[in-house]
């Protein structure tokens, strides 16, 4: 069983502005909640896929590279202990935009996880991060405006999209009719930036996880 649920992101995109997000019954807060107590891996797994299978069009193969059960030296990363910990945690607060300090809030979060992780990998996280003061001066260079495309062929963590329609709506502009591509060959990369835009409240950017230099999908 499916049911509908309102895109907690702020309305954007041709088509998309009121995405709603379909939810199995294993994919609920409730389920997880209340049901999960043993074997919490296996089950996170199967909602986080559930979840997936129920809204193609948003989440394809966005959390391939997700598991709960994985295992270094042959032990578990993480117990059932430490999950139902999780879970009890989150389920202390509320993440709706109405109940947040402002309603970006949880891409904000996100956005400072990929930076933490990124610097903590060292040389290796500049693959997928650039510094924010970096991103922000080449969206000034650009400039971009309503109704135009914009496309990242290396988009990382895609803080290049996100800002470009951060920058129109701060001067006024209309971001709805701004058409967002990216590419990256790294296929955990591109999972990493598809959320990071939906959690943004940008569903529908053209993100293709494919070598630019040989199969681009923007030309000139």
């Amino acid at each position: 069983m499916l049911t509908p649920l309102p895109y907690k992101g702020r309305g954007w995109g041709l088509g998309l502005y009121r995405t709603q997000l379909r939810t199995a019954i294993e994919s609920r807060w409730s389920t997880i909640v209340n049901t999960f107590h043993q074997q919490i891996g296996n089950k996170l797994n199967t909602a986080l896929h559930s979840l997936a299978d129920a809204n193609p069009a948003v989440l394809r193969d966005v959390f391939e590279h997700i598991d709960f059960n994985r295992q270094v030296g042959g032990k578990s990363t993480l117990s059932d202990l430490q999950l139902r910990q999780m879970i009890e945690h989150f389920d202390k607060r509320s993440l709706r935009n109405q109940d947040l300090e402002f309603p970006d809030l949880l891409g904000a979060a996100y956005e400072y996880s990929i930076y933490f992780f990124a610097d903590s990998a060292g040389k290796k996280g500049g693959e997928f991060y650039t510094p924010r003061g970096v991103v922000k001066l080449m969206v000034r260079i650009v400039n971009p405006q309503e109704r135009m495309e914009v496309y990242d062929p290396c988009m990382g963590s895609g803080g290049m999209l996100i800002l470009s329609k951060q920058h129109i709506e701060e001067h006024g502009g209309n971001s709805r009719d701004l058409r967002l591509y990216g590419q990256d060959n790294n296929g955990g990369v591109w999972a990493i930036c598809k959320m990071n835009l939906l959690l943004h409240g940008i569903p529908n950017a053209v993100l293709q996880n494919d070598d630019t230099l040989m199969v681009p999908i923007k030309e000139g």
